[in-house]
């Protein structure tokens, strides 16, 4: 103030300092309006307000300096954290970009190494996440690996997931609500003991998360995620914690999303708030209306399959024998009963015979299948160990949610979390979380479409109604629970991965965790097997795997400074490749993505017809232009000869993700597919016809489309938005009622007349309140459970379908 006042002459100035005095005297003078004292406590009342003596000026000065020693402290130490964080991302950044992209052998040339007699340190049984990276660590350290999968590379639960790379946000908010609840007044010790390992686990998937954006750029990106707030109090509380009802009015969930991105030394895009207005802007596909807020936070994003594949492959290029469609069959033992190899067959090939592999140390990774993996070498009856939760996923058009932001639910009315992202350019919904039995091949449910749908039109615009025929693809996947059969103590371990070691015959096994954490339980596999094995500590070392980048990152022949942001323009610039391909192929093939396009035919990339860039054969060349599949013919050429690629699905569902995002398109491809891998492999016309009856019949198994299967449904229940359609289409006068004319003269439109009886049977069932004319809670609640009136209910919709098949025929 006395700096601002300060004038160049003297008189000024006296006024200016008479001003400050003036100033400084009435701060050192009472208040006219204090605190009441009760408020505040008699001691900090009377300080306030003036009342504690001359000690008040030095209270005020100590706390004062207090206060501000504590800001400066905190803003330095996020500078420092700040500018030691993006020195570490520009180290990280070179280092990968240091690294030479390194060739690895064909599938084949791995089954001959697997049938040679080779003695093999360690066996991984099982190809998904954990499996390719425990092959991955183990061969780091120095130890020979051998990796077998019964079908291809993530076929299970690895290429069913979420999506994301995420931090354990919802554990830390549980640990949170429990260490702080009178729970933890009656047992201080457990609950303490209990958020320290919640805490310790988080730690961990936070420094996994870093590794995967940071050290994997190609096949990682941040995906912001909203949490809409529409309710000042939220009631019932989430999570059962009674105080984070007042979330929304204290600013506890602000607060939390801060803390969270304080957790990862700011690693990951700051959290921010958004107030109605701009969430109009950002995300208009909420009902921004309602909204009192909407806080957003970062989570990792992956293509999950990819990445699996670039683990495997990573694993490959540094020396592990990696196999897919190599079934184990038995176990072998020595005199002592120690497991020493395993019989495996190659799946792939018709006719062929069981070959014996040798390994000193073997480790299950089946993942939900661990206990049939148990069998082989524990006989039938086993305990089983592992349970299976199911979790579905929906995939809806791109138009209901923007390109660059996500939303969660974390109150679903059955108190789950419910993710609404964007993925490959289309909207990913998802997961419901249900008790199942473990099945590869699990038709998805339903009923559990139906919940998803319902549960994702709670935030969005009364406008934007999700209706069933949207859902272009649908999948289940099935998360391991597991416990440990082999530990001295079964109690909760605060770890969501078991790694289990049995004593008597050498095994181990590995299940549980999530995808951010393969590499940690990868290196936690390791460290036992070294630990309980005097040769392998002897012979491996320190694990390197933290820093060691996955394939597409290094250098390669058409991109010699290795991996960039840039890296999807030179593409596009160099190769006059269309700028959608050229981004797809940057984020799956990284820096080999130009080796890709050279396997396109000669003659068959022609110009386009704007001329902008060259037009290479895509694998959905009828929808292209609409739906931006950007999918190549020479994918799948290069998935053959370079990505072991042996059946049509391997192509439709993991090389490219087709299958996942619109599986009536997958089936309408798969003739071709099959044409090209035909002509590639020298199949002949009824292995080709065999080819296409099993993908078919696996592709119609795993993958739900827009049209519903009731068939052994539990519940008959349809989306409100289609039964709206019914009733909208009745409801010709749209007086927002039906009466028995109105449906008398739909009937007759739609084709299907009805009789009086017929008439007076639906009246009698839809008209609860014996009014004599129908709302649409009462015609929704009719539809919904009703029995009687099935035969009108399929008329109707059938009606109502009618139009949209004739479409879709065409």
């Amino acid at each position: 103030q006395a700096k601002r006042l300060r004038p160049h002459h003297s008189l000024g100035t006296a006024r200016g300092m008479l001003s400050v005095r003036a100033l400084q005297a009435a701060a050192r003078r009472p208040a006219a309006v204090a605190l009441p004292r009760r408020a505040l406590g008699g001691g900090a009342a009377r300080g306030f307000a003036g009342g504690g003596g001359e000690g008040t000026p030095k209270k005020r000065r100590i706390l004062g300096w207090l206060l501000g020693g504590t800001l400066v402290g905190g803003a330095g130490f996020v500078s420092v954290v700040s500018y030691r964080s993006a020195a570490t991302k520009q180290a990280t950044e070179e280092r990968i970009r240091s690294k030479e992209e390194k060739p690895f052998p064909t599938r084949a040339d791995n089954l001959k190494r697997l049938e040679s007699g080779e003695t093999f340190d360690v066996l991984v049984v099982g190809g998904g996440a954990t499996g390719a990276g425990i092959a991955l660590e183990a061969q780091l350290r120095g130890l020979s690996v051998a990796c077998v999968e019964q079908e291809d590379f993530a076929s299970g639960t690895s290429s069913k997931s979420t999506k994301l790379l995420w931090a354990g946000s919802r554990y830390l908010v549980k640990g949170l609500c429990k260490l702080f609840s009178p729970y933890s007044l009656l047992h201080p010790k457990g609950s303490w003991d209990e958020f320290a390992g919640t805490w310790h686990m988080v730690m961990g998937c936070f420094t996994e998360r870093t590794y995967m954006l940071e050290t994997n750029p190609h096949l990682t990106s941040w995906v912001p995620i909203a949490v809409p707030l529409d309710k000042w109090i939220i009631w019932p509380p989430p999570f059962g914690y009674y105080p984070a009802a007042l979330g929304p009015a204290t600013g506890m969930f602000v607060a939390f999303f801060k803390f969270y991105d304080a957790l990862s030394l700011w690693a990951a895009p700051s959290s921010y708030v958004m107030s109605s207005r701009r969430v109009r802007e950002e995300f208009p596909q909420l009902d921004a209306d309602r909204m009192k807020y909407v806080t957003v936070f970062y989570e990792g994003a992956h293509n999950d399959a990819r990445t699996n594949l670039a683990i495997a492959f990573t694993a490959a290029s540094h020396g592990a024998c990696m196999a897919n469609y190599a079934e184990v069959k038995s176990i072998t033992f020595d005199d002592e009963g120690i497991a020493v190899g395993a019989e495996v067959l190659d799946r792939a090939e018709p006719g062929a015979k069981p070959f014996k592999v040798k390994a000193k140390k073997i480790i299950y990774c089946g993942g939900p299948f661990t206990d049939g993996l148990r069998e082989l070498s524990e006989g039938k009856d086993v305990k089983p160990v592992v349970n299976g939760s199911g979790g579905t996923h929906i995939v809806l058009p791109p138009y209901y949610c923007p390109r660059h932001l996500g939303m969660v639910d974390m109150s679903t009315s059955r108190g789950s979390f419910l993710f609404f992202l964007p993925w490959e350019g289309y909207t990913l919904v998802g997961t419901t979380d249900v008790s199942t039995k473990p099945d590869l091949h699990h038709e998805v449910p339903e009923d559990e479409i139906q919940y998803i749908i319902n549960e994702c039109e709670k935030y969005l615009s009364p406008s934007l109604r999700v209706r069933r025929r949207d859902v272009m693809s649908a999948w289940y996947g099935i998360r391991p629970l597991s416990i440990d059969p082999n530990a001295a103590d079964e109690s909760s371990a605060s770890r969501d991965h078991v790694v289990s070691h049995h004593p008597k015959n050498g095994i181990t096994f590995v299940s549980g965790g999530k995808w951010t954490t393969w590499r940690e339980m990868a290196e936690d596999a390791i460290d036992q097997c070294v630990k309980n094995d005097k040769e392998f500590a002897a012979k491996a070392g320190p694990s390197k795997s933290l820093e060691t980048p996955l394939l597409g990152t290094g250098k390669t022949e058409f991109f010699p400074e290795g991996w960039n942001q840039a890296l999807a323009i030179k593409l596009s610039q160099n190769f006059d490749v269309a700028y959608d391909v050229a981004q797809h192929l940057v984020r799956n093939y990284g820096t080999r993505a130009a080796e890709v396009l050279s396997y396109a035919p000669e003659g068959s990339v022609k110009g386009s017809r704007s001329g902008l860039y060259k037009h290479y054969p895509r694998l959905y060349e009828g929808a292209a232009a609409t739906t931006g599949y950007p999918y190549l013919e020479a994918e799948v050429l290069y998935a053959m000869d370079k990505e072991y690629a042996v059946s049509p699905v391997d192509i439709l569902a993991r090389r490219t993700r087709l299958a996942f995002l619109n599986s009536t398109a997958a089936r309408l491809t798969l003739p071709r597919v099959v044409e090209l891998m035909g002509d590639r492999l020298g199949w002949s016309q009824q292995r080709r016809r065999e080819e296409f009856e099993k993908a078919d019949r696996l592709l119609q198994q795993d993958f739900a489309g827009p049209a519903a299967n009731k068939q052994g449904a539990a519940m008959r229940n349809a989306c409100a938005a289609d039964i709206w359609e019914v009733f909208d289409r009745i409801d010709a006068k749209k007086q927002g009622t039906l009466s028995r004319p109105g449906i008398e003269a739909a009937a007759q439109e739609l084709g299907f007349p009805l009789n009086d009886t017929e008439l007076n049977q639906a009246m009698v069932a839809m008209d609860q309140s014996k009014s004599g004319n129908i709302s649409f809670p009462e015609f929704l609640a009719w539809w919904n459970s009703s029995d009687e009136g099935e035969a009108l209910r399929s008329q109707l919709s059938h009606g109502r379908l009618k139009g949209f098949y004739k479409t879709a025929t065409a």
